[in-house]
């Protein structure tokens, strides 16, 4: 029964029905629900003034539904409670009503609000009816009213819930046949990226951020955000990648996922996601620590592999000469080498390591001797950093 309804109450058309009480109910209580009967529409306006005063946020339905619901629902009741044998299209109306709110977007909780108004209003038409004469009676059948009336709840929740968890599960699968459109639907053109940016309610000129997982990271990801609202997650022969719009506040650099992962920012645009995602694959492959890769830092380990592929022995004459230095000397080699490499100053290294720069200066020049590089010079920094990349940051 739940609705943007702010209107004011109004008599509703009703189909055609006759209140004929079982012969089982006692003559004195079916003769309450008969002048209840004739006060139908009382209870309606009374329903409908409670419901106005009830916020269901952005759910939408027609005013007509509430209160042809609102009709239908009295009479239901009221039938149920008088033992009459209820017409044919109104004993399903609790799974109709339920499955049609849940299709509707109204929130559960407001919507349970809206239909427990349904004891208020009875229990107030009863009293109004009853008068002292038949108080008695009324109160006699208080367990009637409430054992019907929670059924009718009951009922109407169980099939809510039913409806919006299969809703739930058609438009995940839906979501994840247009996420499959979008990394493996080849070259898409401007109107179907559109219509997959429409569908996942996202803006198609965006800027979005990329994670990639791979091995024990998968299920991670996966616990994360294959149900998450405010990210998109898509599984693919042994990866996971999570996109989501960028934050201006707080991006997943900032805030870490939860699981290591390669981490592409800053994609503009949906149709660049794939070729993003690819890119965080590799970073996720070469992630060296539990932190995020990202291309500042995986470029130069990701260098050195191609290097060697394509140049066999590339960085052998670097790391032929740093394994010839005792453990402790290699790792203060090692150490002011990523440091400079940081900061690409004498004076920064110096206060990183918290040495004298002259100590900088000099184990740069031993670092040198050793490799045949200098730091110093660009093109030489570049050949040693990325050979050096190889020993790792872990590297002890």
């Amino acid at each position: 029964m739940i609705a943007d309804h702010r209107g004011s109450p109004s008599a509703v058309t009703r189909p055609e029905r006759a209140f004929r009480p079982g012969t089982t109910v006692e003559p004195e209580w079916a003769r309450l629900l008969e002048r209840l009967w004739q006060e139908r529409d009382l209870l309606v306006d009374d329903f409908l003034q409670r419901f106005s005063e009830i916020s269901y946020g952005e759910a939408r339905v027609p005013e007509q539904d509430v209160q042809r619901t609102a009709a239908d629902t009295m009479d239901h009741l009221i039938l149920q409670m008088g033992g009459a044998e209820l017409p044919l299209d109104l004993r399903a109306l609790p799974r109709e009503i339920g499955v049609r709110r849940a299709r509707q977007g109204v929130p559960l909780e407001a919507f349970l609000r809206a239909i427990r108004n349904d004891f208020r209003v009875l229990w107030k038409g009863l009293e109004r009816v009853a008068g002292p004469d038949s108080i008695g009676t009324l109160v006699g059948n208080m367990d009637c009213v409430l054992d019907m009336v929670e059924g009718y709840v009951s009922s109407i929740q169980q099939a809510f819930a039913e409806e919006e968890a299969r809703l739930a599960r058609n438009k995940h699968l839906y979501r994840q046949r247009l996420l499959a459109r979008l990394f493996h639907g080849g070259e898409l053109d401007a109107a179907d990226i559109q219509e997959i940016a429409a569908a996942l309610e996202v803006q198609p000129h965006g800027t979005f951020e990329v994670l990639a997982a791979v091995d024990d990271a998968v299920p991670l990801a996966q616990r994360r955000y294959g149900s998450a609202h405010d990210a998109y997650f898509y599984e693919n022969t042994g990866a996971a990648y999570v996109f989501r719009p960028l934050r201006r506040s707080r991006t997943w650099l900032d805030e870490g996922p939860g699981f290591p992962a390669g981490y592409v920012p800053g994609v503009e645009g949906l149709a660049a996601l794939p070729a993003a995602a690819a890119s965080a694959l590799v970073l996720a492959q070469h992630r060296r620590t539990g932190a995020l890769a990202t291309v500042e830092a995986a470029w130069m380990p990701i260098a050195a592999g191609l290097l060697e592929t394509t140049l066999p022995g590339f960085s052998d004459r670097v790391t032929r000469a740093l394994d010839a230095c005792t453990p402790h000397e290699r790792e203060r080699l090692l150490q002011v080498a990523r440091s400079y490499a940081r900061t690409g100053s004498i004076k920064a290294t110096s206060e990183e390591l918290y040495c004298h720069r002259n100590t900088v200066v000099n184990r740069l020049r031993s670092l040198q001797e050793v490799i045949g590089l200098d730091l110093t010079v660009p093109a030489q920094a570049a050949w040693a950093l990325v050979s050096l990349s190889r020993y790792g940051d872990d590297h002890h």
